[in-house]
């Protein structure tokens, strides 16, 4: 019986994981009434400085502590999703033989192809917002975990020739 890498089952849960997330509405997900109820947020006023656009005014002022932090894990989470959605899609493409760099440049393509999908999957649901940015995120998470997994298997691509070349063993 042949074992199926975790890179498919990582990706595959990731998938259907968004998709779970993306017919929620924003009410059905929030978490300002857990923040709010069981974590100190006083530390959040010393970020009041912090104000900038994205669809919304974003500051402590504007949203509120619960509100501000909230905004930073649900967009922590959108790059870290895609994050490792990216090393898997890599990683599969190269298990499936593709050559690092294409595989990198494919992975990254369907990461972002993903993302265009999930927001469209938004647009559908009631009571959420699909957004270009959120795009962005996700192809910036995809992009920084394929450029970590390729720069890695190069070096040790690289550690194995000079090894190889010199006759040195670990």
């Amino acid at each position: 019986m042949r074992r199926i890498s975790l890179a498919y089952v990582t990706g595959g849960v990731i998938l259907l994981s968004l998709f779970g997330f993306s017919s929620m509405t924003y009410e059905q997900q929030s978490l300002i009434p857990f923040l709010t109820n069981h974590v100190p947020l006083g530390w959040v006023r010393h970020f009041s400085f912090v104000s900038f656009h994205y669809e919304v005014p974003i500051s402590v002022a504007t949203l509120g502590p619960a509100g501000f932090v909230e905004f930073f894990i649900r967009k922590g989470m959108h790059a870290s999703l895609f994050f490792i959605l990216g090393v898997s899609f890599v990683h599969v493409l190269r298990i499936r033989g593709y050559r690092l760099v294409p595989a990198a440049f494919f992975a990254w393509t369907m990461a972002v192809t993903v993302g265009v999908f999930d927001e469209f999957h938004q647009l559908l649901t009631g009571g959420r917002t699909p957004l270009v940015g959120d795009v962005v995120i996700d192809g910036s998470g995809a992009f920084v975990g394929i450029v970590l997994y390729t720069g890695i298997r190069l070096l040790l691509k690289a550690d194995r020739i000079v090894k190889t070349e010199y006759g040195q063993t670990s």
